[in-house]
């Protein structure tokens, strides 16, 4: 039973609750404890060419299709996902023989377009040469839209992260610290968290545009590695992810390091004063600040709020009470701010 079908049972025959249905639809994750994974194994074992899943193989870090001719990986060494792209969030690398990115692209510009960005270490620079009007380019992004139902270009983002993350592409012998990563399966999508001496210092959706210059950042001014690795405090953090997902947990015990200048640190302490299950406007947080003139420094700070969840900016709402300015996506705010009010009301 993945985090999504243990939040809905948890909440069964709750009127109140509001869960996007779209989001609750594209993140599926399947292990092998779930009550799908034996069926779906079984089509694997057959090469059923089914396209409702892909395949990850955890030993391998493999994302494979449905039909690939590859030798069939052990059952417990199995996870099935809706989208490939969340399996590439989630670290997996596409595979080379049976290519889940581009099967089923019957026109060979487009074709030839994605397999050029696949095989580009740094594709972004590929992209930038493409004018917006580029009709493959524009053909490409629909075509990824409806075969993968994502972005193309958060595609792209997301493999600079990967590359980046990979120990021989971020391995610095100058560097004397070392800043440990986790990526954690939530019900609106693949997060990752990095962790220094003791403290979480980012906790972000995988493919936010502005992960990589993040990561970028707190490696320069920690002077350290990234390494992936787990701890007792990675552990924890998964622990009260789920819980909150769940609908079980109101507030984190995990201790968090929010780095940045004195007046983001002040905006960023204020988030975690909006108690769980209210929201306040950026106005109401400058006023509460003691700044009520400094509306646009604090909506700015909080875009650089790089710990999500745990420091909520998803609390601050526009001063007549619609959506705006959350880096994960309008999407996922409306979804947490459901989830905690619909707890909040119990």
């Amino acid at each position: 039973m993945n985090q999504i079908e243990r939040f809905n049972e948890l909440h069964q025959g709750n009127d109140l609750l509001l869960v996007n249905p779209v989001l609750q639809k594209r993140y599926d994750y399947i292990e092998p404890e779930n009550d799908k994974h034996a069926a779906l194994y079984e089509k694997l074992l057959r090469k059923d060419d089914y396209a409702g899943y892909y395949i990850g193989v955890t030993t391998t870090g493999i994302a494979c299709r449905f039909g690939c001719s590859a030798t069939p990986p052990h059952k417990q060494n199995t996870v099935f996902s809706k989208r490939l792209f969340d399996l590439v969030c989630f670290g997996f690398r596409e595979c080379k023989v049976c290519k889940p990115l581009t099967h089923g692209t019957e026109r060979e510009d487009i074709r030839n377009f994605v397999d050029l960005i696949q095989k580009e270490q740094r594709p972004e620079k590929y992209l930038k040469q493409i004018s917006p009007d580029d009709s493959s380019y524009s053909r490409a992004r629909r075509w990824f839209l409806k075969q993968h139902d994502g972005d193309l270009q958060k595609y792209v983002y997301v493999k600079r992260v990967n590359d980046m993350l990979r120990s021989g592409s971020n391995r610095d012998e100058e560097l004397p610290n070392t800043l440990s990563f986790q990526r954690y399966w939530t019900p609106i999508g693949v997060l990752i968290a990095c962790f220094y001496e003791g403290e979480c210092c980012l906790l972000e959706f995988m493919d936010r545009r502005a992960l990589e210059t993040e990561l970028v950042f707190l490696k320069k001014r920690l002077k350290a590695n990234l390494k992936k690795r787990s701890s007792p405090l990675s552990r924890q953090l998964g622990f009260e992810l789920q819980e909150y997902f769940s609908g079980s947990r109101k507030e984190f015990s995990v201790p968090v390091a929010s780095i940045g200048t004195e007046f983001q640190v002040q905006t960023w302490k204020a988030l975690k004063d909006i108690p769980y299950g209210t929201t306040r406007s950026y106005k109401g947080q400058a006023e509460h600040l003691g700044r009520p003139k400094a509306v646009r420094a604090v909506a700015n700070a909080n875009g650089k709020n790089r710990i999500c969840i745990l420091i909520p900016c998803h609390r601050v709402i526009g001063d007549n009470g619609d959506l705006r300015g959350f880096a994960g996506g309008l999407d996922r705010k409306q979804f947490l701010l459901e989830l905690e009010n619909n707890r909040s009301l119990q």
